[in-house]
């Protein structure tokens, strides 16, 4: 009787980390830059493919690696859709949207307090997110300083210079609490570019959330 001998192949790696990586797509919902998941997950599908077609008697996995590059596909369109309509939805009507980035000086020149691009945005109305400052005061806030990253957090920078950090001034009978949660804020930018002034910007806010 002959006996027949099963040829073993073993899974690809670049395959398992495909399908690893096409699960893990599901994260790009919450962040522009996890848009790298997917995209890792297509290459590793590519690159199984690849030693595949090299070792075909060695390697299998194709299954795995198209499903992988399949789920980042699904997933990375559904995350960049959601993301772009929640970046398009958050804008209050009658607001301009601004980034600290746009608020800080040229690093090259040391007498620039402020740049020319914050003294144009002077009495607009603008939007803008940001992180509270810690205080004493925890409730019932109607003043507070707006950071462009959490200033208590082990890995970001604890003091913000003087042009990351905006004196916020609740308008009408708005009032808020504390919170380490991203703060979307609109309102009048007031610019202040007198020498030796210890925060040169101010928002007073008619809109929080």
């Amino acid at each position: 009787m002959e006996e027949r001998q099963q040829h073993y192949r073993k899974v690809s790696a670049a395959a398992v980390a495909s399908l690893l990586l096409g699960l893990l797509s599901a994260l790009t919902f919450f962040h522009w830059s996890l848009v790298a998941i997917p995209l890792a997950s297509a290459f590793f599908c590519w690159l199984a493919f690849e030693k595949i077609r090299e070792t075909p008697g060695e390697l299998t996995g194709r299954p795995l690696a198209i499903t992988g590059a399949g789920l980042g596909v699904v997933f990375g369109i559904m995350g960049l859709g959601w993301l772009l309509f929640a970046h398009a939805s958050e804008l209050p009507p009658g607001y301009e949207r601004i980034t600290y980035e746009m608020l800080q000086p040229d690093p090259a020149n040391k007498k620039e307090i402020v740049p020319q691009t914050a003294v144009e945005l002077a009495d607009k109305r603008v939007f803008l997110k940001g992180y509270m400052y810690p205080g004493r005061q925890q409730v019932g806030l109607r003043e507070f300083v707006l950071c462009p990253a959490i200033p208590d957090c082990n890995f970001c920078r604890i003091d913000p210079k003087p042009t990351e950090m905006i004196q916020v001034k609740l308008e009408g009978d708005l009032v808020t609490r504390y919170t380490t949660n991203l703060v979307r804020i609109g309102g009048y930018l007031r610019v202040d570019s007198t020498p030796g002034q210890p925060v040169p910007y101010q928002m007073d806010v008619d809109y929080i959330r």
